[in-house]
């Protein structure tokens, strides 16, 4: 069972709505063959139960017989959890821990009219597969059935997919589902391959745009424990810190670059976004490769907010960890007699948000000078625990209550506090000011983010910038 966004309720799981026998999830392809061959071979769909990374469904009265033997978790009912936000939250702590080809275990859910069994993800791709996969014959061209330009293509169209996966463990974010929180690499010679391939496109004016995967700067890193126990239940392996357990070594990675650079009509190698930043202070000599060839006079990151209480709750780098990038990213770009600027993400309304966190980031960015047009308001998604604090109002991971912004009202107000220097969002900042008891934050002075003049609006930071 799921939160939907759109009619604000507990949705059933879609197998249990769908028309349909089995469904897979995770990426895909090795479910997919599996049943192919076992189809072919005439074997009944309805038969097929034990694939990883499968869904399946069972009559109610006969569920415990038919699993009878099985080591399985049962996860509290989709009546159960429809009602209550509590089991809600157990649910998708459970599911989350489970999301593990190394040690998850199969999931059961009571429907009203059904019973809904999940099992284990399927193994992630091993190199030799996942190069095969990503060296078939695509056309990157758009589809035929598209008369018009897509302006999005462009940005990927170029662009090398090093791997999968993902340990981030970002709140917001549903990778984990998908790819898995294990990293599996491409191989370097793969990646040749594919890039020689693109010089021979007649569209290709000599630049990759991007190289990387769900993360830019994770190829090739690994934890010693994933190929004996999985990933970690307990713990996540880059907050509230980077775990010394894990490989955090670029080395690999800057071969990469350095040897897509040498192939005859490359110009440039891209790496403008993706970047995990704490990642990156770990190997000083990574950042400054990139600055030195790989980044385009602005490197893209994502520090998400500037207040600790929200970025605890998103599961993300705090600002003191942001500082010193920005520290390092200085120093070098300084070294190298570089002009080059970083554009940062930010997002606001997450659940652990309110009108003070939002201030708060807003003062620092009036501080360091970091004003960003680039800000998103979260939207829960399914899968993810971002979704599940907004829908429960707890941390599925600590079990406390966490402050959520749910009407539209307040999520706007949210936003146009960030979006301090547009004079349309003047009503809402002074209404969020006033309701802080911020109203120090209304006048002429260079620390106010709006003018205290009647009629008129002046964003009194931006007309300090050059301060």
């Amino acid at each position: 069972a799921q939160y939907d966004f759109q009619s604000g309720k507990v949705r059933k799981s879609i197998l249990a709505d769908a028309p349909a026998d089995l469904l897979i999830y995770g990426m895909g392809e090795t479910q997919t063959e599996e049943i192919a061959r076992r189809l072919q071979a005439g074997e009944d769909i309805k038969q097929i139960k034990d694939i990883p990374g499968t869904v399946w469904k069972t009559p109610v009265k006969s569920w415990k017989e038919e699993l009878k033997g099985m080591y399985y978790i049962e996860l509290e009912s989709y009546t159960t959890v429809s009602e209550e936000k509590e089991a809600f939250a157990r649910n998708y702590r459970t599911l989350w821990q489970q999301q593990n080809p190394g040690n998850g275990k199969v999931l059961v859910q009571p429907h009203p009219k059904t019973i809904i069994v999940q099992n284990p993800p399927a193994k992630p791709l091993e190199t030799q597969k996942l190069d095969e996969v990503y060296e078939l014959p695509y056309t990157r061209q758009k589809h035929p059935a598209y008369k018009e330009d897509i302006p999005a293509i462009e940005p990927v169209r170029f662009s090398l997919t090093t791997h999968r996966g993902c340990f981030g463990a970002c709140s917001f974010c549903a990778i984990a589902h998908h790819q898995g929180r294990m990293v599996n690499s491409r191989s370097i010679e793969s990646l040749l391959r594919e890039a020689k391939s693109l010089t021979k496109m007649k569209d290709f004016k000599g630049n990759i745009n991007g190289v990387g995967g769900p993360t830019a700067n994770m190829y090739s890193m690994e934890c010693p424990q994933w190929k004996s126990k999985g990933v970690c239940t307990d713990k996540f392996c880059l907050y509230p810190k980077v775990c010394p357990s894990m490989n955090t070594d670029h080395s690999k990675n800057m071969e990469l670059l350095n040897r897509l650079e040498q192939i005859p009509g490359v110009k440039k190698v891209f790496i403008t976004y993706g970047v995990r930043y704490d990642l990156a202070l770990t190997q000083p000599e990574y950042l400054e490769m990139i600055c030195k060839k790989h980044v385009s006079g602005r490197l893209a990151v994502a520090p998400e907010h500037y207040s600790k209480k929200v970025t605890d709750s998103m599961r993300k780098p705090g600002r003191d960890v942001f500082e010193k990038f920005v520290e390092m990213y200085s120093a070098i770009n300084k070294k190298l007699g570089k002009e080059q600027y970083l554009q940062t993400y930010l997002m606001s309304g997450h659940p652990g948000c309110g009108l003070k966190e939002m201030i708060e980031t807003a003062e620092y960015i009036r501080d360091n000078k970091l004003y960003s047009e680039q800000v998103q308001d979260f939207t829960p998604t399914p899968m993810t625990a971002s979704t599940c604090m907004y829908h429960t109002g707890i941390d599925p991971f600590t079990g406390e209550n966490i402050e959520v912004a749910t009407s539209r009202r307040d999520k706007k107000i949210q936003r146009t506090i960030l979006h301090y220097r547009d004079k349309r969002n003047r009503k809402y900042i002074l209404e969020a000011l006033k309701t802080a008891d911020r109203m120090d934050l209304v006048g002429n002075s260079w620390k106010c983010l709006i003018s205290g003049k009647n009629g008129m609006w002046e964003s009194n930071s931006h007309k300090q910038q050059g301060r």
